[in-house]
Order: structure tokens, then sequence, then C-alpha cells
């Protein structure tokens, strides 16, 4: 029997829910070409002793925590399809701007063999999501940690243990545009002292939602009952960014010892302009440059009330 090889892993596609937690029958759209996918399943198993032996006679689980992480990359705009329209819709809660809460989505990952085989998840939600560069003209990475209610592994799509039916249409199109690059420059505002372009040597944005699983037995279409997520909670929300940027005078040092406000930073991707405002230059242990007798190099972090694409 052969393994798995690269090529099989098809990308990755899924669908908006309008029920928490129930897949429509609606068509699956792209979502990213996918680096990689790490699912997560804890059963909460407990090994229970029985009373004439040291081995376990009984297995009880408990509530099951499922989910996934998702690193992948988008492409330019195709037709309608474009970056935004899952990473920021279900990591920002719109394809445009920060909504106080975020809606879900069935996920679907598949490896392309003669007999398929499918990953279902339904109750998905972006608990944290991180858009990052390594430096201009290099690719832009998306990764998502997502919650889930429940996942299903199957040779087919039909649903048939806490759901019941068939996820509609065919697998969805590839998109096929340029993969996205960091190839625009990007501006800062310090102190409300207006849009300047400066040059990060890398970045990253970090969103991390606050979210919190609260569980419950919930009856499914197969007649059994099913102990998993009833809701997700939205908590507290985190906006960072962080960079590195070449130290060639005093200009963040003095943002960061006056405690500066960062007015807004934006971020080409595409034809789109990330916008991050209301920010809080960030100063603890590690967030002052080394000094020494080389090239040195100057790290920042900020804190922001707000991010929108446009």
């Amino acid at each position: 029997m052969a393994n798995y090889s690269p090529g099989e892993l098809a990308n990755f596609n899924y669908i908006t829910e309008a029920v928490y937690g129930t897949t429509p029958a609606t068509a699956l759209v792209w979502g990213c070409t996918i680096e990689s996918a790490k699912p997560k399943v804890n059963a909460h198993q407990a090994f229970h002793l029985g009373s004439t032996s040291r081995s376990y006679s009984d297995v009880t689980k408990g509530a099951w925590d499922i989910g996934f992480k998702l690193k992948g990359w988008s492409r330019a705009l195709s037709v309608a399809i474009q970056w935004r329209d899952f990473w920021a819709m279900f990591g920002m809660g719109s394809i445009t701007a920060l909504t106080e809460h975020l809606p879900s989505f069935s996920a679907q990952f598949r490896f392309d063999l003669a007999a398929d085989v499918y990953w279902h998840f339904n109750g998905c939600k972006i608990n944290k999501l991180k858009l990052s560069c390594d430096g201009p003209g290099q690719l832009i990475d998306f990764e998502a940690d997502v919650i889930a209610r429940w996942v299903e592994k199957s040779l087919s799509k039909t649903l048939a243990g806490l759901q019941a039916g068939v996820v509609v249409g065919a697998n969805a199109t590839d998109v096929t545009t340029a993969i996205l690059t960091w190839s625009g420059v990007s501006q800062i505002n310090i102190a409300a002292g207006g849009l300047v372009d400066w040059h990060p040597k890398s970045w990253s944005i970090e969103i991390d939602n606050g979210l919190d699983v609260t569980m419950g037995n919930i009856y499914g279409a197969d007649t059994l009952y099913y102990h998993c997520a009833r809701a997700i909670q939205e908590g507290k929300r985190d906006i960072v960014f962080t960079c590195e940027v070449d130290l060639e005078n005093e200009t963040y040092n003095t943002a960061k010892l006056a405690g500066s406000a960062i007015t807004s930073l934006t971020i080409p991707i595409d034809d789109d302009t990330i916008t991050l405002a209301n920010g809080e230059i960030m100063l603890e242990d590690d967030d002052l440059p080394e000094f020494k007798r080389a090239i040195m190099v100057q790290p920042l972090r900020i804190r922001f009330k707000s991010i929108a694409v446009e």
C-alpha cells in the first residue's frame, strides 16, 4: 500500500452556515490552497479500574473538543472569489471590517484518490487569524486556529451522524490565478503626524477572537447523543501587528518611550488595503532593539482597536 502523496490533498473548501452547526444544502466554495491542515480531536477519554484487575475495565468519554489548524495561500481575484471571502469574513466577521459576532461555516478536506476520502467539519469559527509575510515579494501566509462542533470522516459527501444529508454540488472549482505576494508599499501614521511610507523587513497581523466553547449533549440525526460544542461564546478580542525594521534612527525608540499613539497603518494585499487604526505601541521586556557594533534591527509590536479592508 502506497503512502498518501503531496498532490492528493485537495484545496480547502467550505460552506457558510445559516444556522450554527448545520451544514446547509448549498454548493461548496473555494477557500485557499492548503499548505498544511492539522485536525484536533480530543474525546477526553477516562479509563476506569475494575474490581478484579489493575488494568482498566471501562472507558468513558467527555465532551469532544473538535477543531483544526489551517495554513494556506490565497490567490489574486478570480471572478468573484478573493482572499477576504474566507479569511476576513470568518476571522473578522465581514469582508470589510470587524463585527461583534462571527459567522460560522462547515469545512471540507479531501484526499483526491480513486476513492476520495473526506473530512467534514461543522460549526466552525476562527478563534485566531494570522496574516504574515517574510519580506517584499514573498508570499503571504494565512493561518487560522479553528474551533468546530463535530467532525465526520467518510468516503463520500454523505453526512450520517450528528447530521443527515449530503454536501451538495461538485467540489469547488480551483482558483488558478497568481498566488498573493507582498508587492505594495506600506504606510504608517505615528501620533497623527500623517501617513508616510515605511519598509518593514517582515510583518504579521494577529487577531485573537477570544472564543470559548459551551458544551452540551446534542441529539443527532442517527438518534444518538453527541457530547460536543453547543455554542461558541466570543470574548475579548486582541489585534496585534508585529514587524521588524532596520534601526536607522531613533524614531521608533522615541515613540515607544513617549507612549505615542499609532493613528493608522496600512498593508497592501493584491487590490485591497488593510488598514489598522487607533493603535498603542507596546513597550515590554524585549521591545527595544539590541545595540551592537553591527547592523541593528528594531522590533515593533502595536495593539490596535480596529482593522478594515477596502
